[in-house]
């Protein structure tokens, strides 16, 4: 499904957060080539500034370094292009795609006919609601690991000092 045009300012953003996060990831434009669909030529223009760059091919140029392409983008389009760099490199953008994908059917299921009943301002505490879920969660399994001791396929026990 094609996405919306966006305006040209939030574009630009899109561009250089792109080309960030193209650069950090250490890709080389040529490798981009098969998988985004796009030529060398309208890669390095797009990546340059010198040529326009869509929503779409932003898409397929992250997808095409393994960036989790529509999470760095969101960041990218709430102004939190500090976020998209770092949360890009350490899988939190990954999370943030996966989360917004599934959030949709999750309030659907859970509210059924309510919907109408969300207030707006309840927004930023359910976000700490989550975060605080998620920071719980890993603080469980690094707890756990720390117990159990390091796993190895061949039976030994490695103990944390």
């Amino acid at each position: 499904m094609p996405l919306n045009p966006l305006p040209d300012h939030d574009l630009d953003t899109l561009r250089q957060v792109v080309t960030m996060l193209i650069t950090r990831s250490g890709k080389r434009q040529r490798d981009l080539v098969p998988r985004a669909g796009l030529s060398k030529d309208q890669i390095s223009r797009a990546l340059r500034g010198s040529r326009g760059m869509t929503s779409s091919e932003a898409l397929a140029l992250l997808d095409a370094a393994g960036l989790p392409a529509r999470g760095a983008l969101t960041l990218a389009l709430y102004g939190r292009q500090d976020l998209a760099s770092e949360w890009a490199l350490s899988g939190l953008a990954a999370f943030l795609e996966t989360f917004v994908n599934a959030l949709p059917d999750a309030l659907d299921q859970a509210l059924g006919g309510n919907s109408d009943r969300i207030d707006p301002r309840w927004g930023p505490q359910a976000a700490r609601f989550v975060a605080q879920r998620v920071a719980h969660h890993i603080t469980d399994l690094i707890e756990r690991e720390e117990k159990l001791g390091d796993f190895d396929p061949t039976g030994r026990r490695h103990e944390h000092a």
